[in-house]
């Protein structure tokens, strides 16, 4: 099948603005290669699709075959069992996916993506370590595209903490980019799953990256957003996470800082603020949302329900609640000063209280 697979991508390509027609068809690769010449007959192909069915040899595909066998890459197609479901109900959905690792590492329910900037400083290296780390414990699958900066910590984080991790890349699987992430790269093939949808010797262009994020934004059920400036390549992955309806936690931080700039924007536009690892954590049900803490109000004496009472919402001056109670003031005083400590009301000047 690894063969019809390529021949498939060789023919139609990646970021396919049909291929949700194509995979909701159910044709296999090796159907459609057997029946080139009547794709007319089928309602998901547009004519340029039909015409570069006619053009692509099987021969071509055989090449790039034996080479993903030299080097152990794997395929899957949409008719596959183990297709990723988080691809089924995007329109532009991959036809075909090739890896090294365990692909179903994408069946996890709890699955995040995470994205940010690759020269992350000093606050957002930590704020992105904390949050995976305390995901990754939760056995959350973290997701994200093996780049520098917040992509590499996401991955790194997940693999201390055991849990499982799955890259997407823009290059195909064979190729280590950037170079400095190659030993990584191979421990997330062993441990979790480097997905691609190029297959080898694939031309690549400047949009392959933009590309592969949308399909870092569909594989998670949620996308973190951990620091981002206004003109950024993240936010073209939060914007494809808006557009498949996922959830999207994005770091507030410093209006003064650019590196928030597009962060700050995205909770402006409807981003939920990502305070702690919690706030994902209560999303997907595994943890309980902080509820506020209720001050058990000491019971009053009748005495000093009568000062609670005259007090109300208002701020008063000893010598008001004197006018007013009638108590004298030596008891009045000694009331307020242990109402004080019991934590019923406070000082907010000498001699001037309020209910707290």
């Amino acid at each position: 099948m690894d063969l019809y697979n390529i021949w498939l991508a060789m023919t139609l390509g990646t970021m396919v603005a049909n291929g949700g027609e194509i995979v909701k068809s159910g044709i296999t690769p090796q159907e459609l290669y057997e029946n080139r010449k009547s794709w007319h007959n089928y309602d998901c192909f547009n004519a340029r699709q039909m015409a570069m069915a006619l053009e692509v040899p099987l021969e071509a595909a055989h090449k790039v075959w034996q080479l993903h066998c030299e080097n152990g890459i794997n395929s899957v197609n949409y008719t596959d069992s183990d297709y990723p479901q988080c691809f089924f109900d995007i329109p532009d959905a991959p036809l075909v996916l090739f890896y090294k690792g365990d692909i179903t590492k994408l069946e996890n329910p709890h699955r995040v993506s995470v994205v940010g900037s690759r020269h992350p400083d000093r606050d957002g290296v930590k704020i992105c370590e904390d949050i995976c780390t305390a995901l990754a414990q939760n056995g959350i699958t973290l997701i994200s595209g093996l780049a520098q900066g917040m992509d590499s910590i996401a991955h790194i984080c997940a693999l201390n903490e055991n849990a499982d991790t799955v890259a997407f890349i823009g290059t195909s699987v064979d190729r280590y980019y950037p170079a400095a992430n190659r030993k990584l790269q191979q421990e997330i093939e062993q441990k979790g799953c480097v997905v691609s949808e190029y297959y080898m010797t694939q031309p690549l262009y400047n949009s392959t990256f933009l590309e592969r994020n949308r399909l870092i934004a569909a594989a998670g059920e949620a996308l973190c957003v951990v620091q981002a400036k206004a003109k950024s390549g993240t936010l073209s992955t939060a914007k494809r996470a808006q557009e498949y309806s996922k959830q999207l936690f994005s770091v507030p931080g410093s209006i003064l800082n650019p590196m928030h700039d597009g962060t700050n924007r995205l909770i402006q536009d409807g981003a939920y603020p990502l305070l702690s690892a919690s706030d994902v954590l209560v999303h997907f049900g595994l943890e309980e949302a902080s509820k506020p803490k209720r001050v058990k109000k000491p019971k009053l004496s009748e005495i000093e329900q009568k000062i609670y009472d005259c007090m109300g919402r208002q701020t008063m001056s000893t010598n008001q609640l004197f006018a007013q109670t009638k108590i004298p003031m030596v008891q009045l005083k000694a009331l307020l000063t242990k109402m004080e400590m019991d934590g019923v009301i406070t000082s907010k000047s000498p001699g001037v209280y309020c209910i707290k």
